[in-house]
């Protein structure tokens, strides 16, 4: 390779920490999650562990604490608690004023061998494969050429364990083009995932066709020519784009002799159910070095009606919502169902037949509410299809029982209408009805809705495994170079549908804590797990928190405990909701003396469900969609106890339940007074509880 074209970066000018000292004690700084000093992060890249040393790599803006500029920044640890900002590893080409080329996501491998060239026998050479994105169409020093916006696979090596890179222009970038039968999406392709395959004696690269839900299958024996061997998807959740995607092997319940392969990958939006905005999937399944194959209990169907379903409402026949029977006020008075897909400049598209409620009357201005007539509870579920805009409250349907609002669903800022359900086996035998709600005159003020049914089986949105049912888990990746039962990842702490208006100064976005990852046999089903590594306890303070109860009482309690940075542990007895009841049970977190900010987490008798309530968690009218209640399935241990691990920092809660079968992740950002604690426990009394909480100092001193 001719030095004149090789760049070698140079980074003295690029350190992401200064000369003066840093507290860290910045409002919403966490305490113990990796943040940069300052500006924007996104995506980790390039996870690695190396002789001894975690290396962090991450998209982050060197200018700015919003996207742009995208380079590669750095951090260090020897216990992935305690990072070092390192300076800039792959700073886009031409920043600040004339940028050519910026380092989108990617990976980096420890090419032991020296398969690449890079090294010698005697020094091995990390290789990073990251997505080159060209703002301008150019030639390039290696002779090719890229067009506008074209998105391509380069590599980049370092002999000196991470910390200076090479970018190789002699031939970058190495897989220019995806397929040809994919020519147009040259703009799409991204985030290439690679690790060694052991059996094959080949590198492997996972690289997202983003707008085809597709992962292309690249080898190679020297990570510089690649050869395209297969594709996998579309399946499952498959709104929005794929990104971030990732392969890697886990042995069935610690069985070396059972080993499953895990297809990791993010979606943005379209993440998991009652979410906006960005999420996690992934897919249990085989993979022979050139090939990926889903197992076929990972691959869901697209939702349809229930086959027992009742339909009580269709709004197939003509006429006015008076004629069918509903109440109207405001502007609904005299209107009825919709019989055209657009709204607006945009086709809504999931309805059943030809009618629906669309409250797009009068585009956005329109306002009012529809009442259904009363009718008994008689199965376990109510469905409906539902689409619209996502703003609980104001553009919803509701289930009244006796006045009061039990069940509430919305939209998600999204013109399909997907399938959602109640359980309602809490209220069979009382009298309900259902409201469709429209308060907002702007800003995705409408709500559709169509097919409302009654069932004995849950009509779902389109099924997935969801990492993490939380709205703050995105590009998550794990590292290489630790073995295989050390499976680590990291995610994305933030979401793209407000993560560049969270109001934290001078920096923005967070990493979640390192996760280990395991498959186990969870109700029949190969199931990952997730558990925080136990990295913690050298920041735990002195002070423990321990209390046990025979029986919480209905109702809220004050506990001895407070903090803006906790590990907390509850377990419980799962318990039967009575007729009419649907009981709750779990902890008030960074609560304000007058309770106005509050964090819930807690546990549904009923659905079987952890949830996160963020709706007053303190700062959250930057973005219409952050206030808002998380819900992911959880059920109890084979002893009939539920437990629940929740990760408080200053701007994020965390929460692991069951085995670790379920977490569910989201930021908040509370006032530095609220830090008090209490537990609650709704219709009815909750037994055999026990909590131990510990307080978690600083990781940054």
């Amino acid at each position: 390779m001719a030095p004149s074209l090789c760049r070698t970066l140079v980074f003295g000018l690029c350190a992401i920490h200064t000369a003066f000292a840093q507290s860290y004690t910045e409002k919403y700084r966490p305490q113990y999650h990796f943040t940069p000093k300052d500006n924007w992060m996104n995506d980790p890249n390039g996870l690695i562990y190396y002789n001894g040393v975690y290396h962090m790599f991450y998209q982050y803006n060197p200018g700015g604490n919003t996207w742009g500029a995208m380079s590669w920044g750095h951090a260090t640890s020897r216990d992935m608690t305690h990072w070092k900002h390192q300076p800039v590893a792959l700073q886009a080409r031409g920043f600040p004023n004339n940028i050519t080329e910026m380092f989108f996501s990617g990976t980096v491998v420890a090419d032991e061998k020296n398969t690449s060239g890079f090294g010698s026998r005697k020094k091995a050479p990390l290789v990073a494969m990251y997505t080159s994105y060209y703002p301008m169409a150019q030639n390039l020093p290696s002779g090719k050429s890229v067009q506008k916006d074209q998105q391509a696979q380069s590599i980049a090596y370092s002999l000196d364990e991470g910390m200076t890179w090479t970018t190789y222009d002699a031939a970058n970038p190495v897989i220019l083009d995806p397929p040809s039968q994919y020519a147009d999406q040259v703009k799409e392709f991204r985030d290439p995932s690679v690790f060694w395959h052991d059996a094959t004696n080949k590198w492997v690269a996972v690289i997202s066709l983003a707008k085809l839900h597709k992962l292309l299958v690249y080898t190679s024996s020297d990570l510089k020519t690649w050869k395209h061997e297969s594709e996998f998807g579309p399946v499952n959740a498959v709104d929005g784009v794929w990104e971030c995607p990732s392969f890697f092997p886990l042995a069935v319940d610690g069985n070396k002799r059972n080993v499953k392969w895990v297809a990791q990958i993010g979606l943005n939006p379209g993440g998991p159910p009652g979410t906006i905005g960005s999420g996690t999937q992934y897919v249990v399944g085989s993979f022979d070095g050139k090939k990926f194959t889903a197992d076929a209990n990972n691959v869901y169907p697209a939702p349809t009606t229930p086959k027992d379903s009742v339909i009580f409402q269709d709004f197939e026949k003509a006429g006015t919502f008076t004629d069918l029977g509903w109440n109207a006020t405001g502007d609904f008075v005299g209107a009825g169902p919709a019989n055209g897909p657009i709204n607006g400049q945009q086709t809504v598209t999931g309805f059943s037949g030809e009618r629906f409620v669309n409250t797009f009357l009068n585009g956005d201005a329109t306002t009012g509410v529809l009442t259904s007539p009363s009718f008994k509870v008689t199965q376990k579920y109510i469905n409906f299809l539902i689409g619209g805009g996502y703003n609980p409250g104001k553009t919803c349907v509701n289930l009244k029982v006796d006045g009061k609002v039990v069940r509430t669903a919305t939209g998600t800022n999204n013109e399909k209408l997907s399938w959602t359900g109640w359980d309602v086996s809490a209220f069979q035998g009382l009298n309900a009805v259902i409201e469709i709600v429209d308060s907002l005159t702007g800003g995705w003020g409408h709500v559709n809705v169509d097919e409302i049914s009654f069932s004995n089986t849950l009509a779902e949105t389109q099924k997935a495994n969801w990492m993490d049912y939380g709205p703050d888990f995105y590009a998550a990746l794990s590292f290489n170079g630790l073995p295989s039962e050390d499976r680590i990842d990291i995610a994305w702490m933030n979401n793209w549908q407000y993560g560049q208006a969270i109001p934290t100064s001078p920096w923005r976005s967070a990493m979640s804590v390192p996760r280990t990852l395991s498959l186990k046999t969870i109700n029949r089903k190969t199931t990952l797990v997730q558990e925080p590594i136990d990295n913690l306890k050298s920041l735990e303070k002195s002070r423990k928190y321990s209390r046990s109860w025979n029986s919480v009482q209905q109702g809220d309690q004050e506990l001895d405990l407070s903090g803006k940075a906790m590990d907390i542990t509850l377990t419980f007895s799962d318990r039967s909701p009575a007729s009419g009841k649907s009981p709750q049970f779990g902890l008030v977190l960074r609560a304000s003396a007058d309770s106005k900010q509050q964090t819930r987490v807690g546990y549904d008798f009923t659905t079987k469900q952890l949830f996160v309530d963020r709706s007053a968690s303190g700062e959250v009218g930057f973005d219409s969609t952050f206030p808002a209640v998380f819900y992911a399935p959880l059920s109890p241990g084979n002893d009939g106890t539920v437990t629940i691990r929740i990760l408080v920092d200053w701007s994020s809660v965390e929460v692991f339940g069951g085995k670790g079968e379920t977490s569910l992740t989201a930021q908040i950002f509370p006032s530095d007074d609220a830090v008090r604690a209490r537990i609650f426990s709704t219709d009815g009394n909750t037994r055999n509880v026990k909590i131990s909480a510990s307080q978690i100092g600083s990781a940054w001193n």
